[in-house]
């Protein structure tokens, strides 16, 4: 019995929500962000290390010089390249004080509740694919319309219909 109840306790700890292609939503996927996302640009680093104490030292190859978008992923590797859920949907404008190496290093001491857990529960399987931009307009737009389109579970903001319609849903 003892492990029926460790089971439900791990099951619930490792739980997420995911809401996928609601009334065809990927169809509605923006044709000038499409031309952008379709491309071989798009870069991937380990965020954690093994055993998810720190940063993946991979981290130190992600440009200091740009911003971009980024999506954090789980890998579960049982079907290499195939077994992938992406759970959060980010975006860092370049400035003076920002670019992708700064604000990937932040998420290892981010405090938000769905980032701490995806972080503490999936650490040592998370990784972050990335797209380098420089213009921070795009890079705005472009976090919008994948977050309108993916919905990803582990963000807390959605366009305004998704985010009432997932209130009303889940709450």
């Amino acid at each position: 019995m003892s492990q029926e109840v460790d089971m439900c306790e791990e099951i619930q700890t490792h739980r997420l929500t995911f809401v996928l292609n609601p009334d065809n939503i990927w169809n509605s996927y923006n044709s000038d962000c499409r031309r952008i996302t379709e491309t071989d640009e798009w870069k991937e680093v380990k965020f954690l290390n093994d055993d998810a104490s720190s940063l993946n030292s991979d981290i130190e190859s992600v440009p200091n010089n740009c911003g971009g978008v980024y999506l954090f992923t789980l890998k579960g590797q049982i079907v290499p390249t195939s077994h992938v859920y992406i759970l959060y949907v980010g975006r860092v404008k370049h400035t003076s004080n920002q670019n992708l190496r700064k604000r990937f290093r932040e998420y290892f001491k981010d405090d938000r509740p769905k980032i701490k857990k995806m972080r503490n529960t999936w650490g040592k399987d998370l990784y972050i694919k990335y797209l380098p931009l420089n213009d921070n307009t795009i890079i705005t737009s472009l976090e919008e319309e994948l977050i309108r389109v993916i919905i990803p579970p582990c963000n807390e903001q959605y366009p305004k219909v998704i985010n009432g319609a997932i209130k009303a849903a889940f709450m």
